[in-house]
């Protein structure tokens, strides 16, 4: 990398992040001076003030200009969405912000105390508030013990979201705004319904004239600092990037460097609207190829000079950041914000679409060695394998899990089952950790509560009662004592599964009528194909495509549990009921029963069959679990969206448990399995830590049979590689063999770790010397050091494969 690129890295970490107050306050400023206002235009007003008097800043030598707060990766504050956590954290419960177990934030104690008596004036009027005031108290027992929740799109703004951005490449956001126009001027006001959309259309306008204004100040700016610079090749530059923000976003993108700031600029924007995470960048090496290509083809431009503005886009991306709650960082660790990165896939005549620009982009994820963006690369049967070899020497560069990849062809069976056009198929790209949406036609690729399926297993074998809580929400149908098969157990699981299913949908239909209320976005909205046409925001149902869904956790830990209880009790009669119920309740170790808790913990781990190994005896239960998981969602529950315009509007399968194995793990106690009582559940579709013992093909055969037509909101696969499995030809050769026979069985997904457990351990050690050691957590990357503990050993645990012949 480039001099200038290197010391713009190396000042992302130069400090911990702080916590800025100007956003709290012009925002609550601008809240209190439009009461009585319509929500959809309060917020867009609030947005243009804030992009009017935030501060903005240039660092020096960068070539991408905009700022999300007062200093580089700063978190503002949103305070309309809860703030409880807020008062409890400074007050150190749990923890101070600065002394948390990872994502430490700092802070000035001018910042805090304006930051207090501002969100004084939200007390009692948060989206968080709204909603547990609303919810009925089954929903709220399944949130406090644990079987469900639903913190990150309750207590924060909805992200997700994929704009789409050649639209707004061609076009500019003048072009948004008369459309607007145009809509308003159709409207006949005498007709019912079209006061909202009045009002919609309204805020439209003013979300585009206040990102415009915004870059306009960077204009004036870079204008200044032109003049003030004495270094002739820096005066140019900035004179260029001054011209580039008077040109867009408000007007077409003209040239590569235009196109990139223009891409900036709403990524950006998106995350100062709302703080919903996620938001994320489509298939970027694709609607910037044009203005690469022209810029390269007439000499405006150099291949070298492409790549740096790529890298400066890569650290502003790692420039913006998220205060989130205490415990909601323990679902998403690691700053994270899932900017997700598209590259690779087909052409609409499916054709390869790889092209230079993906190769620089690759370049970029080599050498920058950075968590954001998400780096995805979608495969088909027109990958060259050229390419896939030059991928996972990335992979092996970055040692990160970047680029995650996909099977195309696998997403677009998932996406034209659920009847997305044939036209778009081609065109889906992940969103945030792992999500298919469609760029500009899908509102919010993953929205609604956590199911920890562990938890409900457990209930299931307690006579629907939770043993930690005493909690009964649905009696059930016997215990380990009374059941006399496992398939009366899976039985009498899916009908809890089925309540907690419904509670799920009911807290995010109830959900989404406090954000209509609350929190309708206009800016977001307008960049995606149909909400100005319906003159509706993306909550609403303007959106073409939609489709609710929260993350499961503990699929896999739940079938290995069945397959140990048909195992152990009623084929090989290894064990009475009693005996493993003991064992559960002594959380394996009870040493005064014969045989003793460690004995049988031993037994349920090394005899009993597990999910991984391409053994039927084991894989039928999480195949049978997720296939009814999948289905439930998609027949039998409806969107708060279904009948407004979005089609299908149903719910959909998140097998994407991001770190929330950990989290939910933590109020499970000991299963049949042999895990022990707060112990992750296993992440993803990934085989339970260590369970894994006949090596990669076995646990790609076993991943085989998973159901994946209902996986739209993914399916995380993780494997972890030893750090030389990538290093030369041969074994990038049956790597990628591995990844070719998991695509052509229509899996979803696969990632890799390509790091030894030695190395992992000695940075645990000695956090300082490993300051740049990345992982793959979930659906995204995080530097391993500042990881709490828990999610580092979950991360240790996961088996590691030789590649060898």
């Amino acid at each position: 990398m480039t001099r200038r690129i290197q010391e713009l890295r190396d000042g992302l970490f130069a400090n911990i992040p702080g916590i800025c107050p100007e956003r709290v306050v012009l925002f609550t400023n601008s809240m209190k001076n439009s009461e009585g206002q319509p929500i959809v235009k309060r917020r867009a007003r609030s947005l243009y003030d804030v992009l009017d008097a935030m501060t903005i800043f240039v660092r020096d030598e960068e070539l991408i200009v905009g700022n999300q707060a007062s200093s580089v990766r700063a978190a503002p504050v949103f305070p309309e969405y809860s703030t409880d956590w807020i008062v409890s954290e400074f007050r150190g419960e749990p923890y101070h912000f600065a002394q948390r177990p990872c994502d430490q934030f700092t802070y000035t104690e001018e910042a805090k105390a304006q930051i207090l008596e501002t969100i004084d004036y939200w007390r009692n009027k948060t989206l968080f508030n709204s909603i547990w005031s609303q919810l009925p108290e089954q929903a709220r027992v399944a949130w406090e013990i644990n079987a469900i929740d639903d913190t990150w799109c309750a207590a924060a703004g909805l992200g997700n979201v994929l704009p789409d951005h050649e639209w707004v490449l061609k076009e500019g956001l003048n072009g948004f705004i008369a459309r607007a126009r145009k809509r308003l001027d159709e409207l006949d006001l005498t007709e019912p319904g079209t006061i909202s959309q009045y009002w919609f259309l309204q805020a439209v306008i003013i979300a585009n004239e206040a990102v415009i204004n915004f870059a306009r100040r960077f204009a004036d700016r870079l204008a200044e600092l032109a003049e003030q610079t004495s270094d002739t090749k820096r005066k140019q530059e900035l004179l260029t990037m001054s011209e580039n923000c008077r040109q867009v976003p408000a007007n077409p993108a003209k040239t590569f460097w235009q196109a990139i700031q223009t891409v900036w600029f709403i990524q950006l924007i998106l995350q100062i609207e709302t703080n919903g995470h996620a938001v994320s960048l489509g298939r970027f090496d694709q609607y910037l190829w044009p203005y690469y290509k022209n810029d390269i083809d007439s000499g405006v431009i150099t291949h070298e000079f492409a790549l740096e503005l790529v890298e400066s886009f890569f650290i502003k991306a790692n420039e913006i950041n998220k205060l989130r709650s205490w415990p909601d960082s323990e679902y998403f660790p690691g700053y994270h914000l899932a900017e997700n990165l598209a590259i690779g896939g087909q052409t609409a005549d499916g054709k390869d679409a790889v092209n230079e620009l993906t190769h620089i982009v690759l370049d970029a994820t080599a050498e920058m060695g950075l968590t954001k963006p998400s780096v995805s690369l979608k495969w088909f049967e027109g990958t060259p394998d050229a390419f896939m070899h030059r991928a996972l020497g990335v992979v092996q560069q970055h040692k990160g899990g970047q680029p995650a990849l996909y099977s195309d062809p696998s997403v677009m069976r998932i996406l034209d089952k659920m009847g997305i056009a044939k036209e778009d198929l081609y065109t889906w790209a992940p969103v945030g950790c792992i999500e298919a949406s469609v760029p500009g036609k899908w509102d919010f690729a993953a929205k609604g509560s956590w199911l920890n399926l562990a938890k409900v297993f457990e209930i299931t074998l307690n006579n629907g009662t939770d043993p930690a809580t005493g909690a009964t929400l649905l009696p059930g149908d016997g215990d380990l004592t009374t059941f006399t098969s496992a398939e009366q157990i899976i039985k009498a699981y899916k009908r809890q599964l089925r309540y907690y299913m419904g509670l799920q949908v009911i807290v995010e239909h109830i959900s989404d009528e406090m954000h209509i209320l609350h929190d309708q976005n206009a800016f977001r909205s307008s960049l995606v194909h149909d909400c100005i046409e319906r003159g509706k925001s993306l909550i609403e149902g303007g959106a073409r495509y939609t489709a609710d869904g929260g993350p499961t956790a503990g699929a896999v830990t739940v079938g290995d549990s069945l397959a140990a209880i048909h195992y152990a009790l009623f084929d090989k009669k290894l064990l009475t009921p009693e005996q493993l119920i003991q064992a559960m309740h002594s959380d394996f170790e009870d040493e005064n029963t014969s045989p003793t808790g460690p004995e049988i913990r031993q037994m349920l781990i090394n005899k009993v069959p597990k999910f991984g190994n391409d053994d039927d005896y084991a894989d039928k239960w999480t195949v049978e679990i997720d296939e009814f998981l999948g289905s439930t969602y998609q027949k039998e529950f409806k969107s708060s969206r279904y009948g407004k315009g979005p089609v299908p509007a149903s719910f959909a399968l998140s097998l994407s448990s991001v770190t929330g194995n950990v989290a939910f793990g933590k109020s499970v106690g000991a299963l049949p399995n042999g895990r022990k009582a707060g112990a992750p559940v296993n992440n993803g579709v990934s085989p339970a830590n260590g369970s894994e013992q006949h090596g990669p093909t076995a646990v790609i055969n076993s991943e085989a049979k998973l159901p994946s037509i209902w996986f739209q909101k993914g399916s995380i696969f993780n494997m972890r590689l030893s750090a030389d499995a990538l290093t030369n030809e041969e074994g990038r050769n049956r790597v990628l063999a591995l990844v070719k026979t998991h695509f052509k069985n229509n899996q979803y997904h696969i990632q890799f770790n390509v790091l030894d457990n030695e190395t992992l351990v000695e940075a645990q050690e000695k956090p300082e010397e490993y300051r740049d050691l990345m992982v793959r957590i979930a659906g995204y990357s995080a530097f391993f050091t500042p990881l709490n503990r828990e999610l580092q050993n979950d991360v240790i645990e996961r088996m590691k494969f030789e590649m060898k012949k």
